[in-house]
């Protein structure tokens, strides 16, 4: 009787990892990369992605991507994304301060005077769902 205990403990204890599937539009114009960046609050402030849950960069084809990222544990995240347009690996601005190249946040907000708050671009994680849609459109 104790062995069938703890093996439903075990059984019990197991989390699964969740799939984020990002539908990313208003990608224009065709040419550069998109970067991409699932971070935590930890690495979300970084310039350097090398650090984050997942980062990549994808050659644009159309004016819309789908990207996966596999297996992510439960947590508290915020995924971030730029299209390099002059593939030079940052966002371009003008003298203002203005990005030149189209980006996107989770849950699709907008920062006042910057890159909006950890807190207005995170989403949970909670390690039940198989499948997390999240749909991004690039701001120009």
């Amino acid at each position: 009787m104790k062995k069938i205990t703890l093996s439903l403990l075990l059984v019990s204890s197991l989390s699964y990892a969740t799939n984020i599937e990002i539908n990313i539009s208003n990608i224009k114009p065709i040419a550069g990369k998109l970067s991409i960046a699932l971070d935590t609050k930890d690495t979300y402030n970084k310039d350097d992605k090398s650090n984050s849950v997942f980062s990549a960069r994808k050659k644009i084809s159309t004016s819309k991507h789908k990207i996966i990222i596999s297996d992510v544990d439960a947590g508290t995240y915020a995924l971030s994304i730029f299209h390099d347009v002059d593939n030079d690996n940052k966002l371009s601005t003008n003298l203002l301060g203005m990005p030149n190249e189209g980006y996107g946040f989770s849950n699709n907000v907008v920062g006042n005077f910057g890159k909006p708050t950890f807190k207005e671009a995170s989403f949970i994680v909670n390690g039940e769902q198989e499948t997390i849609k999240l749909n991004v459109a690039l701001i120009r």
